[in-house]
């Protein structure tokens, strides 16, 4: 824009100077204080919103190009066209460039399904230790592979470099089966929240898991994504969730934990229990038979006795198999599932401290070299001086501290887009994996319901059917 008044040569760009192209002397004189009044108010507008609060020149200036002359504004449309840039300002985005995700075998493939069948031992050796292996099958590919447990933590640590995955337990040796029971149904959510992103499951590292022979570990990945482009975003909206969902995942961790021991206690239980009522139902029976030839009503209260502790015993068992197959591995699940995220906010906040570092130190270095004066030593950006003269930049802090500094500017730039990436990658990740979660525990609820419906059902016959014995007794 091109100003008018000189009075503010110091502090307005040369392109923001009106120039007078009118020939109408008279209208001039007529109109001149009018006109200088309305310049005024616009010029001071600029100085206060734009150059005092720090924003871009450089930005504004493009953004406002194709009307450059301030007496083609109205003052209130100018007061709104600033706002809007100064909201803009506050919602930082930017994309960036990335490697683009080759397509693999999956990535035209909506609906694959890789399940882990069971696992067998393997002892490959006489003086070597047995090994378990989980048998993947993948759909509609026809992918059969073997996998240690060992494999699928090497995939999660190799993902986990770029990408929020579950976390895999350590493993623990053990002889009993229900362990490899319990491996099995956490490796086979493990697969299925990867096989449910689609910027994972197209990585060639996947394909390679569940389709050849032998997996390589200690594999090395690069950054991509299927667009071939990162999204960068700073507002104020992603850092109030950003801040909301940290203090929902630290308050959640230990209560999930709590939930998930609380049911392997509940379960434990029920087996002690479920062990009374065998025993009792062999109890009753030893006296079924003892009575028989003694007293019938004494026989068949017995019998029914039998038939009742019996039927409590399998629907206690039915129980157990219900929560062994629904809540409990879901629960456990959703514990090793939200962890990541707390990593991913660590990250995010160490991204931020780095930016906010660099740029405090580079404010402390900009203000010295303005004291100094010596404009030489400023590392000028020279595009700032078509805009700009000399004298303007060195009598105005605002605009040299945007104006100097050039190598150290495009160093912040780049801090500033790495966290974000990170800010973004966070936003989105949390809310996607909250929204996978609710989904798995309204899935597994809705299997537990129906299960236990059924079952229920299922001995609500038998315990009508002793009550109607006992009446005809």
């Amino acid at each position: 824009m091109k100003f008018l008044n000189s009075s503010l040569d110091q502090e307005m760009p040369n392109r923001w100077r009106r120039e007078s192209k009118s020939n109408d002397q008279q209208y001039i004189n007529n109109n001149k204080y009018l006109i200088e009044m309305s310049l005024q108010q616009k010029q001071n507008l600029l100085v206060k919103e734009i150059i005092e609060k720090g924003y871009n020149i450089e930005a504004f200036q493009k953004s406002i190009d194709q009307r450059h002359d301030l007496e083609q504004w109205d003052y209130d449309e100018l007061i709104e066209f600033v706002k809007k840039f100064q909201d803009s300002q506050n919602d930082y985005a930017a994309i960036l460039k990335c490697n683009k995700t080759i397509p693999n075998a999956l990535t035209e493939i909506q609906d694959a399904k890789a399940v882990v069948v069971g696992y067998e031992k393997i002892q490959k050796g006489i003086f070597k230790n047995t090994s378990v292996y989980f048998k993947i099958e993948t759909k509609p590919t026809n992918w059969v592979v073997k996998r240690t447990y060992d494999d699928f933590i090497q995939l999660k640590t190799t993902l986990n470099k770029y990408f929020t995955v579950p976390n895999i337990p350590n493993q623990k040796k053990s002889p009993v089966d229900f362990t490899y029971i319990k491996q099995l149904r956490h490796l086979q959510m493990f697969l299925n929240f990867i096989l449910g992103d689609s910027e994972i499951r197209n990585l060639t590292i996947v394909q390679e898991f569940l389709s050849a022979e032998q997996f390589t570990n200690n594999q090395q990945i690069n950054f991509s994504s299927m667009s071939g482009e990162v999204s960068v975003r700073i507002n104020s909206q992603i850092t109030n969730f950003i801040k909301q969902s940290d203090y929902f995942l630290t308050n959640i961790s230990p209560i999930q934990k709590k939930a998930y021991k609380l049911i392997k206690q509940l379960m434990k239980q029920m087996q002690q229990k479920n062990q009374t009522l065998i025993q009792l139902t062999e109890v009753y029976k030893e006296l079924f038979r003892e009575s028989k030839a003694q007293n019938t009503r004494l026989k068949d209260c017995y019998k029914n006795l039998n038939d009742l502790f019996e039927s409590s015993q399998k629907f206690e068992s039915n129980q157990i198999k219900i929560l062994n197959e629904t809540i409990y591995p879901q629960q456990r699940f959703q514990y090793h599932q939200t962890q990541p995220l707390k990593e991913l906010l660590i990250l995010r906040e160490k991204s931020l401290n780095s930016y906010q570092e660099f740029s405090q130190q580079l404010k402390l270095k900009k203000e010295k070299l303005y004291q100094t004066g010596e404009v030489v030593k400023w590392d000028l950006d020279e595009s700032f001086l078509d805009h700009f003269k000399i004298d303007q930049i060195k009598s105005n802090p605002q605009i040299a501290f945007q104006c100097m500094c050039q190598t150290e500017n495009a160093q912040q730039l780049q801090l500033k887009n790495q966290h974000g990436a990170f800010n973004q990658r966070a936003y989105q990740t949390v809310d996607q994996i909250i929204n996978y979660t609710s989904l798995q525990i309204k899935e597994y609820l809705e299997k537990m319901v129906k299960l236990m419906t059924s079952s229920f059902q299922q001995y609500q016959t038998v315990w009508v059917e002793i009550s109607n014995n006992l009446m005809e007794m």
